[in-house]
Order: C-alpha cells, then sequence, then structure tokens
C-alpha cells in the first residue's frame, strides 16, 4: 500500500505518515525501482495504534514507547498505565490553571482594574503545584519492595515506625469508619498492595483503587482482577469528577511534605460527592517533629488537617491508636 492509500485508509494525511516516520513510529518499505514509500500490513496495524492514540491525547514519545511493546501485555498496558497517569497530572495542572484564572478575573472584574501583582500571585501558587507534581518521586523503592515481599510489601516498609499488629488494627478501624454500603462508589489511594482493599471490597460497593508503584499495581490487579485500578500518585489522582461516596487513605500521606499532604487532600475533595466521607489513617501529630522526616517520612500535622478540611466544609471526627497513629474521618457538608 502506498503512502496516499495508507493515508486514505487511516483518515491523516500523507504528511502526517511521513512525520511518523521521521519520528520512529513507523518504517515503511522501499520500491527498489522508484524509491517510493510502500506500507506492509503490520505498518498499518502499527499506524492505526498511532492514530488512535493520539487522538485519545497522548504524546508521541509516549506512543513510541506503547507501540513498540504492542506484543508484550504486560509491558504494553503498563506503558498505558504510566500515560493515563501523566495525562491526568495534565488534566489536574489545567482545572488549577482554569480555577485560578477565574478568580483572578473576577477579582479585577470587582477592582475595576487589572491589577499584575494578583496575576503574579496566582502564576507563584500553580507554578508550586506543578513542582509538587512533577517531583513526586518513589524514593522508598516500593517496586522492589513488591517484588520481593507480596502483600507483605506495604508492613514491611513501614516496619521502622510501626508494629505488625498496630497496623493490622488500623486497617480493620479504617474499613470499620469507611462503612461501604451497598451501591457506593468508593476509591482508596494509595492502595499498596490492598491489604485494606480488600476490606473494603465488599459486595454492591464498586471499587476503584489507585497506587503509583507499578510492582503494587500488578499485585493489586492479581488480588482483585474484577476491581478498577490505576496508576497515579495522590497528587494528581487519574479521575475526573465528583464521582465517590467515600475516600479511604492509609499510611500514604506521611510520603508527602505538608504542602503536598494538603494538594492531596484538594485532590480527594476534588473527585468526592457532596456527603460524601473521606477516612485518613497514618502518622499524624500536634505539631512537628523531625523524628520520621529523617527516615524518609513526614507525619501529619493533626491541627493543619483538620483546619484544611473544616474550611472545606467538612465535620471532622479523629481517633488515636498509639501515640502517633491517628484515624481521621470527615464528611463533606
Amino acid at each position: 500500500m502506498q503512502v496516499h492509500q495508507a493515508a486514505k485508509a487511516l483518515g491523516v494525511t500523507p504528511r502526517t505518515l511521513r512525520f511518523y516516520e521521521e519520528k520512529g513510529l513507523v518504517a515503511p518499505g522501499k520500491e527498489m525501482e522508484n524509491g517510493y514509500r510502500y506500507y506492509r500490513q503490520e505498518d498499518i496495524e502499527t499506524l492505526r495504534w498511532v492514530v488512535s492514540l493520539r487522538e485519545l491525547g497522548m504524546s508521541l514519545s509516549q506512543i513510541k514507547g506503547i507501540v513498540a511493546n504492542i506484543n508484550n501485555a504486560d509491558i504494553f498496558i503498563r506503558k498505558l498505565d504510566l500515560a493515563r497517569s501523566e495525562l491526568y497530572a495534565e488534566l489536574s495542572d489545567t482545572i488549577d490553571a482554569l480555577g485560578a484564572f477565574d478568580a483572578t478575573m473576577d477579582a479585577w472584574r470587582r477592582s475595576g482594574v487589572p491589577q499584575l501583582d494578583q496575576a503574579e500571585l496566582s502564576a507563584k501558587r500553580l507554578r508550586g503545584q506543578r513542582v509538587l507534581r512533577s517531583s513526586w518521586s518513589d524514593r522508598w523503592k516500593y517496586d522492589e519492595i513488591a517484588l520481593q515481599y507480596g502483600a507483605k510489601a506495604p508492613i514491611i516498609a513501614l516496619s521502622s515506625f510501626i508494629e505488625p499488629e498496630l497496623y493490622e488494627q488500623a486497617l480493620v478501624r479504617t474499613s470499620e469508619w469507611v462503612d461501604p454500603l451497598d451501591g457506593e462508589n468508593g476509591l482508596e489511594v494509595g492502595a499498596g498492595s490492598g491489604n485494606l482493599s480488600v476490606m473494603l471490597n465488599l459486595p454492591g460497593v464498586q471499587l476503584t483503587l489507585v497506587e503509583q508503584s507499578a510492582e503494587m499495581l500488578s499485585i493489586l490487579r492479581e488480588r482483585l482482577p474484577l476491581t478498577d485500578t490505576r496508576q497515579g500518585n495522590l497528587l494528581a489522582l487519574p479521575l475526573s469528577g465528583r464521582t465517590f461516596n467515600f475516600i479511604a487513605c492509609s499510611f500514604a500521606l506521611q510520603h508527602l511534605e505538608h504542602e503536598g499532604q494538603l494538594l492531596a487532600l484538594a485532590e480527594m475533595d476534588r473527585v468526592l460527592l457532596a456527603n460524601g466521607r473521606l477516612v485518613l489513617t497514618g502518622f499524624m501529630n500536634n505539631k512537628k517533629s523531625p523524628d520520621n522526616v529523617d527516615k524518609g517520612m513526614t507525619p501529619s500535622l493533626l491541627p493543619e488537617l483538620i483546619e484544611w478540611l473544616k474550611c472545606h466544609h467538612y465535620s471532622v471526627i479523629n481517633e488515636q491508636l498509639s501515640h502517633d497513629v491517628f484515624i481521621l474521618f470527615a464528611e463533606k457538608q
């Protein structure tokens, strides 16, 4: 099939096909007598993937890594997981930018004069949030721990901070506070290997799980094959719109600095329905403590979380399980 025929069949221009060739996405053959390109059936198949994934919003660099693994289902899905996570991070940035844009325009309209200070303040805040989202990394090597320990990986990772018995008690109490009901849509963020997930996955509950680690995600999919599982982190949830009746998060916030924890709360609030409930379990203090920060953990400031939630119209209750392990229950008004 020559370039014009291939372009017509795919609904694109010949120039687009040549561009994809330049980017290394496809390598058509060339006829010896005239040098014209010709596309084999496997080239057309690859290009169908390229065109479709491009329409779905993926970048050419993302697509190149994906189509190179078409015949390896596991790597193919992992590449798609990561691409979707990156797209939702862009969406979160766009939503924040639109909100800041609206607020800035409203302020200018009220004052009657466009004020540079207002624009600079909004831009500075947005830059800070983008830096937070882009700076997230798996400093705790959860992929390696998941490969080595499987479902026990989270408690192994937390073994310097909490005894297994208290960890298990905290998960049980978290599930009791969440109290999933038949017909509800629920979300667990930072789901790890699914130790809390299996308690929340009750009949009639539509559960979605978000986890950053690809190897943890693999364990989740093996343990809960019928559950919607997505790769993503707390700073840019791979979800759109207000969908969930409840959100649970256990021992995940402490992997973020305090500013990141508040951004994570904003992300959870973004997808939680009115009258929904949020249950946060983890290491919390009433004042800053440097003890765990040096070990890669940042205990949440309980007053800071409570203040943020109340300012965003939540009623809040907390339960203390040990000197530094708390459960925070918040209901959205």
